[in-house]
């Protein structure tokens, strides 16, 4: 049991480090480097700063209680630090979302996109709805729709899987739909929109015959990173939105596999700073100036066609 605890905070104390730092990084390239204020990098940043605070708080919180430093029952400690990571994670999906219908808008109504998505306005606008979308279903809860239990591992706080509460089902059902299948539903939407986009505008005869080929290469690496991404989403929430789904009907799930599943969601803290920092090259030619970063970038992956004007939308959250 000792070692099962020593492993277990092992893991969530690397994920605070590795997510701190690398979303430190890119809150650092944003500012200080690109020093742009596109949606992408607005996004990008707003994610990277959710991210800190994320694990800062719920993993933190769960190593407090694992060892003993704060209890579940009735701790508002617990219960706040579950309210601001469910926000935090919904709102960062919804930025996801938000981004990616961005670019539909881009490739299919680039006027409509150059004379009002890339105003301040829509910007700030875009990123508040995200995060009342985000808050606003963890709110519930706390109002009486559902409540806070105590996870099915017994390590933290969480939504009421158990149903103590009679109207916990309807709430449970209704995040499920609205906080998880329906980010996913458009997620895979504007991926097959976007591809579809640029496999018919790579056909026209404007794109053959144009004298550079920027444009396009900025696609390819669009399409690139939001599949990872895409990915990347399905890959860490699937497992724990499982276990908990199958909770709720009854289908009891053992903890060794349930906190599996939970730690594994929580790293998706760390799933945005690494597909950035990896497959973006906007990023890789400031982090090639960083000494400790530059032998983990491979030369070919910094094109020479790709100047500091063409890289400032080239991101993605």
């Amino acid at each position: 049991m000792e070692l099962l605890v020593a492993v277990y905070s092992l893991y969530v104390l690397s994920l605070i480090i590795l997510s701190t730092t690398l979303n430190l990084i890119i809150c650092y390239i944003i500012i200080s480097k690109i020093k742009a204020i596109e949606m992408p990098h607005l996004f990008i940043l707003s994610i990277s700063i959710s991210d800190i605070l994320h694990t800062s708080i719920g993993l933190v919180s769960e190593l407090c209680v694992l060892h003993g430093a704060t209890t579940l029952k009735k701790s508002y400690t617990c219960i706040g630090a579950s309210f601001l990571t469910y926000s935090f994670t919904v709102s960062n999906i919804m930025q996801m979302v938000m981004i990616s219908i961005v670019r539909v808008i881009a490739l299919k109504f680039p006027i409509f996109y150059f004379n009002n998505c890339k105003k301040m306005k829509f910007r700030l606008g875009s990123l508040f709805l995200c995060y009342f979308y985000g808050f606003l279903w963890p709110a519930f809860p706390l109002l009486g729709w559902s409540t806070y239990e105590i996870d099915l591992d017994k390590r933290r706080c969480s939504l009421d899987w158990n149903l103590t509460k009679s109207n916990s089902f309807t709430y449970l059902m209704f995040a499920f739909i609205f906080c998880y299948i329906f980010p996913a539903i458009v997620l895979v939407w504007s991926l097959n929109v976007t591809k579809k986009t640029v496999d018919e505008q790579r056909e026209t005869s404007f794109r053959k015959n144009r004298p550079n080929e920027q444009m396009e290469i900025l696609e390819k690496v669009y399409l690139k990173i939001f599949l990872c991404s895409a990915i990347a989403y399905f890959l860490i929430w699937t497992p724990y939105a499982s276990a908990t789904l199958l909770s709720i009907f009854r289908i009891k799930t053992p903890s060794v596999i349930f906190t599996f599943c939970a730690l594994f969601a929580k790293s998706s803290a760390i799933s945005n700073a690494l597909v950035n920092c990896y497959m973006n090259k906007s990023f890789q030619v400031h982090l090639n100036e960083i000494r400790v970063f530059s032998c983990f970038i491979r030369e070919n992956r910094v094109a020479p066609r790709i100047t500091n004007a063409s890289v400032t939308e080239e991101t993605q959250a």
